[in-house]
């Protein structure tokens, strides 16, 4: 009988550690990915983010859409991939992305008296911020910019 209950105790003792190793593995790379996304949200804005995005276009149908789904539509460099304009606007606004589609804007023909001629080409991104971000932000730094301008 005491060879038995050497058995059994250590069996319990050899089972309580492998719990508390698997728990603390799964912490930290609960940590790990919680860092990451803070560091990828708070990175510094570089030049080539201010040439990426161009400006904000402000328009009755773009503020349907900040309304509604929490979007900015943005004019941006025509080689500009999503990924490229999701890392600048998230390093401009230190905003989270939730996503990003982007239109082709063909030129448009125009006329001056007898002259004709065309509005130049570019790209809009529509840019989805996550539910947390609020827009009026970023809404009252270009409102205090425009201010700014129209002073000097």
């Amino acid at each position: 009988m005491a060879k038995e209950t050497k058995k059994v105790e250590a069996v319990e003792a050899s089972e309580t550690p492998a719990p508390k190793k698997r728990t603390r593995k799964t912490t930290k790379k609960v940590e790990e990915v919680k860092q990451e996304e803070i560091v990828l949200v708070g990175r510094a804005p570089i030049l080539k983010d201010f040439t990426v995005v161009k400006h904000i276009i402000a328009t009755e149908e773009t503020q349907i859409l900040r309304d509604k789904e929490n979007a900015i539509v943005f004019a941006v460099d025509k080689k500009a991939t999503k990924l490229e304009i999701k890392a600048a606007v998230q390093a401009i606004f230190n905003a989270k992305v939730k996503s990003v589609n982007t239109i082709n804007v063909q030129a448009k023909k125009r006329r001056v008296g007898r002259y004709t001629g065309y509005l130049p080409q570019y790209k809009k991104a529509i840019v989805r911020f996550d539910s947390s971000f609020d827009l009026g932000k970023i809404a009252a730094a270009t409102a205090a910019e425009d201010r700014q301008a129209n002073e000097d």
